[in-house]
C-alpha cells in the first residue's frame, strides 16, 4: 500500500493573514476619510485687515507707570513652617503678617497710580514647601486685595 498523504504539499500551514490585511484596509480607508489634513489650521483666524504697515500705536504717556510683577519666593524652614519675602518690603512667616505686608504694598502702588489691573503677584515656591503652605500664601495674597495671581516654578 502506498501512502501518499505524507508526500503532499500542505498549503493551509499557518495563519490566514487575508482578514487581517481586509481589517487594516477598512481601517485605513475609514481614517483618510474621517481625518483632516493640517495645512488650513495651522494659523490662528484672524478678521484683521491685511494692511503693509502695522496698526497705529497710542502714544505712550511718559508719566504712566508699567505693570508691575510681584513674585513672592517661598521657602520652608520646617515642613510646618513657611517664610515668603519680596525684596525688602515683604518678609512673613505667617498668613496674618504675609497679608498686612501685602495689603500696605498693594496701597502704596495704588497710590503712586498704578491700577489694580496692572499688577500681577507671582508665587514662586522651591522644591521643599508643602502644598498646605503654598495654599496658606495664596490666600494671604487674596486677602490682601490682589486679584491677579499666578505661580512660577523655581530652578534646580
Amino acid at each position: 500500500m502506498k501512502i501518499t498523504g505524507s508526500r503532499k504539499i500542505h498549503y493551509e500551514s499557518g495563519p490566514d493573514m487575508t482578514p487581517l490585511v481586509d481589517v487594516v484596509m477598512v481601517l485605513l480607508i475609514f481614517l483618510m476619510m474621517v481625518g483632516k489634513f493640517g495645512g488650513q489650521n495651522r494659523y490662528l483666524v484672524s478678521d484683521m485687515p491685511i494692511t503693509s504697515s502695522g496698526p497705529a500705536q497710542a502714544p505712550v504717556d511718559p508719566s504712566q507707570v508699567p505693570k508691575q510683577d510681584i513674585t513672592i519666593n517661598v521657602t520652608s524652614p520646617t515642613p510646618d513652617q513657611f517664610r515668603a519675602f519680596y525684596g525688602r518690603t515683604v518678609n512673613a512667616t505667617t498668613q496674618d503678617d504675609l497679608s498686612t505686608q501685602l495689603a500696605a504694598l498693594l496701597k502704596e502702588k495704588t497710590a503712586a497710580g498704578t491700577p489694580l489691573d496692572d499688577i500681577q503677584v507671582f508665587i514662586k515656591p522651591t522644591r521643599n514647601v508643602k502644598y498646605t503652605n503654598i495654599v496658606r500664601v495664596y490666600t494671604a495674597v487674596l486677602q490682601a486685595g490682589y486679584t491677579k495671581v499666578g505661580f512660577q516654578t523655581s530652578e534646580g
